[in-house]
C-alpha cells in the first residue's frame, strides 16, 4: 500500500475508454493502493449497437451510465465525474469550458499524473482528440509547482497487430483506422491474471461488446498479447519509465 499517493487522473471522452483504453494502468495502480479517478466527457449515447437485447435507443446513455459505474468498480476506481457533452460532438462544444472543468478537478485532486488522449486520438476519433486537447491545456497551464506528470494512450506496432488480426475474427472485413506510434515511452506488461481483471471490466460495456470482443476469449494468446500490452507516451514526466514494482515512475 503506498500511503498518501497523490494518484492519477484519467481524462476520457466515453464510457469504456477507461477499461479498453487503459485499464490496465489503472488496475496496476489501485492494486497497489495508489487513488485513481476519472473524469468522463459523454454519456456515450451515439454508440447504439442494439445491445443489450430488448434494449431502446433512448435507453443507451442510462445503460452506459450503469456500465461505467460497474466497470469503475471492478477497476477500483476512487471516483467518476461523469459530463454530458453530447458523443460524438466535443469537438464543436465550448473548449474554453471543459478546459477550465478539468484544470478544476486537477486543482481539486491533485494528482501526480493525468492520463489522457493524445492528438491523434488512438485512431482519429474526434471525441478523443478534443478531450486530450483540452486535457494537454489544463495541465500546461498549471503552475509548475502544481503541474502533474502527462501521458498520452498511444498504440504502437504490436497493439496495431493485435488489432488487424482481432478484427478478422468478426469477418466482416473492418479494420480500426489505429495510428502507430514509432516509439513510446512506457508500456504495462500485464500479467494473466491482470488481463482476466481487465477483461472483467471491459465485459461490464455490455452495450459495447463487438463480436470480435467475444470471439477472443476462444484465443488466449491473442487476448494476452494485445489486452495485456498498453503503451504510452509520456509528454511531460521527472520520472520516465516504470518503477520496480511496475508503476509508473512517478510512484516509485
Amino acid at each position: 500500500m503506498v500511503e498518501n499517493a497523490q494518484g492519477v487522473l484519467a481524462v476520457m471522452a466515453h464510457p469504456d475508454d477507461e477499461s479498453m483504453g487503459c485499464g490496465g494502468l489503472i488496475l496496476r495502480h489501485t492494486r497497489a493502493g495508489i487513488p485513481v479517478n476519472l473524469i468522463c466527457a459523454t454519456r456515450g449515447e451515439a454508440g447504439w449497437g442494439g445491445k443489450p437485447l430488448g434494449a431502446k435507443k433512448e435507453d443507451l446513455p442510462q445503460i452506459r451510465t450503469t456500465e461505467l459505474d460497474e466497470a469503475a468498480a471492478a477497476l477500483a476506481i476512487r471516483g467518476v465525474e461523469l459530463w454530458d457533452y453530447p458523443d460524438g460532438g466535443v469537438d464543436r462544444c465550448d473548449r474554453q469550458e471543459i478546459t477550465q472543468r478539468i484544470w478544476e478537478q486537477i486543482t481539486r485532486l491533485r494528482p501526480k499524473v493525468v492520463v489522457g488522449w493524445g492528438p491523434d486520438g488512438g485512431y482519429g476519433h474526434p471525441d478523443h482528440i478534443a478531450m486530450g486537447a483540452c486535457t494537454d491545456t489544463a495541465v500546461t497551464s498549471m503552475a509548475e509547482g502544481d503541474r502533474p506528470a502527462l501521458y498520452h494512450l498511444a498504440i504502437d506496432q504490436q497493439l496495431a497487430n493485435f488489432y488487424k488480426e482481432a478484427f478478422r475474427l468478426s469477418g466482416d472485413g473492418r479494420e480500426l483506422p489505429v495510428i502507430v506510434q514509432d516509439a513510446v515511452s512506457v508500456a504495462f506488461e500485464l500479467d494473466s491474471d491482470e488481463v482476466v481483471m481487465k477483461l472483467r471490466a471491459i465485459d461490464c460495456h455490455r452495450s459495447q461488446l463487438e463480436e470480435w470482443r467475444i470471439a477472443i476469449r476462444d484465443h488466449p494468446r491473442l487476448m494476452q498479447e494485445g489486452y495485456g500490452h498498453e503503451p504510452y507516451l509520456a509528454i511531460s514526466s521527472r520520472a520516465t519509465g516504470l518503477s520496480a514494482a511496475g508503476l509508473l515512475g512517478e510512484f516509485a
